[in-house]
C-alpha cells in the first residue's frame, strides 16, 4: 500500500478524528486514566487550560488533515505533504517519549501513541520511496 492517495485520504481522516477525540467534552473524562497521578483540578480554569490546549493541538491536525484530503485529488502534485506528516509524527513522537519518561502521562499510553507515530512514518517513507521509484507520466 505505497499509494500517495490513499495515505493521503487515512491520514487526513485520521487527523480529524483526533479533533474529535481531543474535543473537550469527549477528552475530559480520559485526561484521569492519562495522568494518573496528577491532580488535575478538574472544574477549575486550570483544567479548562489543559483542555483548551489539547484543542488546539487537534485544530492543528485537522488542518493539516483537511490540506492531506485536498491534496488526495491530485496526489502527485502534492506529495510533498507527506514530508509535512512525518515532521508532524517525529516530532510528536519525541513529545510522547518525552511525556512518558519525564512527565507525568501514563507509560503504557506513551507507548501505544509512539508506536502509532513509527507506524505512520514508516508508511510515509513507504510511500516517498514508492513515488520516488515510479515513472514519470
Amino acid at each position: 500500500m505505497r499509494s500517495p492517495k490513499a495515505f493521503m485520504i487515512t491520514i487526513g481522516v485520521f487527523y480529524f478524528l483526533n479533533l474529535v477525540a481531543l474535543w473537550p467534552q469527549l477528552f475530559a473524562p480520559l485526561l484521569p486514566t492519562m495522568y494518573p497521578d496528577v491532580d488535575l483540578r478538574q472544574g477549575e480554569p486550570v483544567f479548562q487550560l489543559v483542555l483548551d490546549a489539547w484543542l488546539a493541538v487537534g485544530l492543528g491536525l485537522a488542518a493539516v488533515g483537511a490540506v492531506l484530503l485536498w491534496g488526495a485529488r491530485k496526489p502527485q502534485h502534492y506529495v510533498g505533504l507527506i514530508p509535512v506528516v512525518i515532521m508532524i509524527e517525529f516530532l510528536f513522537a519525541l513529545w510522547d517519549l518525552y511525556s512518558g519518561l519525564v512527565s507525568y502521562e501514563a507509560l503504557w499510553m506513551s507507548i501505544v501513541t509512539v508506536v502509532i507515530h513509527l507506524l505512520i512514518i514508516g508508511w510515509a517513507i513507504a510511500v516517498l520511496r514508492g513515488t520516488s521509484q515510479a515513472p514519470a507520466a
